[in-house]
């Protein structure tokens, strides 16, 4: 239950990283992270891996790859004390040429040349410009110097690979682990003040889905204030603490208080689905997604231990566009909380007996999507209204209720 994807460990040695005159040995190799680590905030539909670099100026670090067939791609690049120097988003790799990004929108999933090329410069960025500079085989995150300006002397670049497609569901997304080398820094270590830019494919704003709310008998006026009212979950951000390295561009990540596991009771819990591209099929994203990828995950709040993840495309979205999801602690299901009626089940007895809380992960949040807590300061709570019909309202039931309401 722990594990849907066979996860080996990738070996890494870093031994005399600079030796001198020689380089280090190229093809390193990245080491992977399982979902369940601590404080990783895990989602069970991603793959973790890191790599160690100390900084040498004279040295820099070229990783090739292949865009994955997943739904997303992103690397991070952490300094000292944890600090993130910059994150790079798959959207943002400029292809090498000839290479199309498949993660723009309207560009041809199925690409066969989608390769691209990012370099780490162990010096500081060039005036006026940020530590992540793309360009066409070129991209460049500069990790001489933290972001407040300070020298950096040694961290990790991440390397994240979210729900791979179907037909490629290794945790590479069908592409392999992308080439670790080393290079001598080139003398003219100079970036021209032209950039090309990112193609932003066009797509038609009236595809965008409309709300359709149909209320039921419990969401009987408003959700936002039936949930403050009658809602038993409450739902804040992250602390500042342990959003250290979790953010990427325009994440929205909430955490709910602390689970009650009454074997009595079932967990109802209701939100409006944000669309999300349907990449696990093989389709393209289009742009008109309300964010790029969704799951609740259930952690332990000692450590942030991820321990089980549903994911946006294994969910079931009832036809009027919402998640009904049900969750037992022992509590018998009912036998109309079915899929072909609109309900997810999930059996939390069989985790362990652990304190447990939800995770509720965005990412990518669309700049027209305004029903994300991606604007709500770290470790406050989220207000209901914040989220609207999106917000995920629960309450403990007497599985009687679903019998009384649902199944007659």
């Amino acid at each position: 239950m722990y594990n849907k994807y066979t996860c080996p460990h990738y070996d890494n040695t870093p031994k005399n990283i600079f030796p001198s005159p020689s380089l280090p040995l190229s093809m390193q190799k990245w080491i992977h992270e399982s979902s369940d680590s601590l404080t990783l905030l895990g989602d069970f539909n991603a793959s973790y891996n890191t790599f160690p670099y100390t900084v040498n100026p004279n040295v820099e670090i070229v990783i090739k790859g292949q865009f994955p067939y997943a739904r997303y791609l992103s690397y991070s690049i952490v300094g000292k004390s944890d600090l993130t120097i910059a994150t790079i988003p798959d959207r943002d790799l400029i292809p090498d040429p000839g290479s199309t990004n498949p993660f723009l929108p309207g560009a041809n999933w199925n690409a066969k040349n989608r390769n691209y090329t990012l370099k780490i410069r162990f010096t500081p960025p060039p005036e006026g410009f940020d530590h992540f500079v793309p360009a066409a085989g070129n991209n460049i995150a500069y990790a001489g110097t933290l972001k407040n300006g300070l020298q950096n002397t040694h961290g990790t670049i991440g390397l994240r690979i979210y729900a791979p497609s179907i037909g490629y569901n290794d945790i590479t997304g069908g592409v392999g682990f992308p080439i670790i080398m080393y290079n001598h820094t080139p003398n003219n270590n100079k970036y021209s003040l032209t950039t090309q830019p990112i193609s932003k494919a066009n797509f038609n704003p009236a595809l965008k889905q409309k709300n359709n709310f149909e209320h039921n008998k419990w969401y009987i006026s408003s959700n936002e204030k039936n949930c403050k009212e009658n809602g038993d979950l409450s739902w804040s951000t992250l602390g500042r603490s342990s959003a250290l390295i979790q953010y990427d561009y325009n994440d929205a990540y909430i955490l709910s208080n602390e689970l009650q596991r009454d074997p009595s009771r079932l967990l109802f819990l209701r939100w409006k689905a944000p669309a999300f591209p349907d990449t696990y099929h093989n389709i393209g994203i289009l742009g008109n997604e309300d964010m790029r990828y969704w799951s609740m995950s259930f952690i332990s709040p000692v450590g942030l231990l991820g321990l089980y993840t549903l994911a946006d495309f294994e969910t079931v979205i009832d036809k009027n566009g919402y998640v009904n999801l049900i969750i037992s602690f022992g509590a018998p299901r009912p036998s109309c909380l079915t899929t072909e009626n609109g309900f997810t089940w999930i059996d939390a007895s069989h985790l362990p007996l652990i304190p447990l809380q939800l995770f509720y992960r965005n990412k990518i949040v669309s700049q027209d999507f305004p029903y994300s807590a991606n604007n709500i300061p770290p470790g406050n709570i989220v207000p209901p209204e914040v989220m609207g019909e999106y917000y995920p309202c629960g309450k403990y039931i007497n599985p009687g209720y679903f019998k009384k309401y649902y199944c007659d």
